[in-house]
């Protein structure tokens, strides 16, 4: 997800959201991905599942504080 399209998606409608906040050096969201990996699946048809790249994507990261 990026700035231009993360609010659209998420705020645009009514499913429901689980959004990875990650960074592509940081351990724990490697050790995360195959859980996220895991749920996305299972939830599949009733969550939608997303992804944002803290490093690059700073200004959605700013607004949640991550």
């Amino acid at each position: 997800m990026t700035n231009d399209n993360f609010d659209e998606l998420v705020f645009g409608g009514k499913d429901a959201w689980f959004i990875e906040f990650y960074a592509p050096w940081c351990g724990h969201c490697k050790q995360l991905l195959p859980e996220f990996k895991t749920a996305a699946s299972s939830l599949q048809g009733k969550a939608k599942f997303g992804k944002v790249d803290c490093t690059v994507e700073t200004t959605i990261a700013q607004r949640f504080g991550v």
